[in-house]
């Protein structure tokens, strides 16, 4: 339900020409408007002296002084910024952009308008907008100390959780990545945001990813067994496969379930994938000839150097949920999904998309030429033994979407 207009407040920073025929118009609509700037630094000023904030800035992108994409950060900074209405004669990418820093900054847009000089377009846009409720501040969790993490390790509660891949072409279940999570002494779940850190920062991650994959392949040997042929995948740090003793004692877990490797994928971020290409490439060959499949994950977040990409043995590119999420309705997002899928196709490789939560995703990722999903839609992450009962629920072990 949206805010009685009187109640709402509007700071109008534009140009000279348009800030009074904008902010008089708000009036008329009932809006306050106590601050009609025009310039960023007048607006940096207010935001010193910490006078009382509206709900909306609307504001232009470029000033004698200064500029909207400022504008934004300074709005970004605030522990409750109010939206920004961004009305600009720039060009649309320009403007999208400027959507995107706002988001990158936890500013809520509250529309655009390409005509700053059509105030009665910004009031009518405005009509609707109402600021959100007050959130509540929630108190963060104690980071794990050392001894914690040691304890976690030591006395087997971690604990992997499973997210299935779907193959698009059949809606079969095909494998599962496993993700690291742990129990703390009541029981309780521990995040990989609590978790990960300690682990990498104490050398301990190099053991904690030994158990994930030990529990990775006991869960595919497992479905095997059962003759539900699906494949696992863990996350690995290049750090990690620095080191031949890590390499070989993951070839072991394989060995002593009697499973072959190739049932295993390895998957490393591409920011780790553009480290030293010749210690990344020696480091990805070595887990490869081991029998090892290997996935570059995050893909398109680490602006990857498509030489070294062409040069390290992967067998699978997952493209990153942030391009995935309303790519139905994003041309640019749509675009994204479709270059990359077209690359890993040329790379001979398999193309997972990942964080697909609606049909509509689904249909994008498909028809871009993705061979895999994995997301919400198909399911969300569960333990091990919670993700087995699931799969021998299946008919056929297809997803019914």
């Amino acid at each position: 339900m949206s805010v009685p207009a009187l109640q709402r407040r509007a700071w109008v920073v534009l140009d000279e020409g348009n800030a009074m025929p904008v902010a008089a118009t708000l009036m008329e609509a009932g809006w306050q408007v106590p601050q009609v700037l025009q310039g960023v630094q007048a607006c940096a000023a207010l935001l010193r002296d910490a006078v009382e904030l509206p709900d909306v800035v609307v504001c232009g992108l470029h000033f004698e002084d200064g500029d909207g994409l400022q504008l934004t950060r300074l709005l970004g900074a605030l522990a409750h910024p109010p939206a920004v209405y961004f009305a600009t004669l720039q060009q649309r990418a320009v403007i999208k952009a400027a959507i995107s820093l706002a988001a990158a900054c936890r500013v809520r847009v509250a529309g655009y308008c390409e005509s700053p000089d059509d105030a009665g377009v910004i009031v009518r846009d405005l009509a609707s907008y109402s600021s959100p409720p007050p959130v509540k501040a929630r108190t963060p969790l104690p980071q794990l100390s050392r001894q914690e993490a040691s304890d976690l390790l030591r006395q087997g509660r971690l604990e992997g959780w499973v997210q299935p891949k779907m193959r698009l072409a059949t809606s079969e279940v095909v494998g599962f990545e496993c993700l690291m999570r742990a129990r703390d002494e009541a029981g309780g779940l521990v995040t990989p945001d609590r978790l990960v850190p300690v682990l990498c920062a104490n050398g301990l991650i190099e053991e904690a990813t030994l158990e994930m994959a030990r529990q990775t392949v006991d869960m595919v040997a497992a479905c095997l067994l059962e003759g539900m042929a699906v494949s696992g995948s863990i996350n690995v740090s290049m750090q990690s496969l620095s080191d031949r003793a890590f390499c070989h004692e993951l070839a072991r877990t394989t060995e002593r379930a009697q499973l072959d490797p190739s049932w295993l994928t390895v998957e490393i971020t591409e920011s780790d994938a553009m480290a030293d290409l010749s210690t990344v490439i020696e480091n990805t060959t070595r887990i490869r000839m081991l029998g090892f499949n290997l996935a570059i994950d995050d893909f398109g977040t680490g602006y990857s150097s498509l030489y070294q990409l062409s040069q390290i043995p992967f067998s699978e590119l997952k493209i990153e949920r942030m391009f995935v999420a309303d790519a139905h309705i994003d041309p640019r997002k749509r675009a994204i999904v479709q270059a990359c899928a077209q690359l890993a196709v040329a790379l001979d490789l398999k193309v997972v998309a990942e964080g697909v939560e609606t049909v509509e995703e689904l249909e994008v990722v498909r028809a871009a030429g993705c061979t895999e999903v994995q997301g919400y839609l198909v399911a969300r992450p569960q333990p091990a033994a919670q993700a087995l009962q699931w799969l021998r629920g299946l008919d056929l072990m297809r997803v019914p979407l």
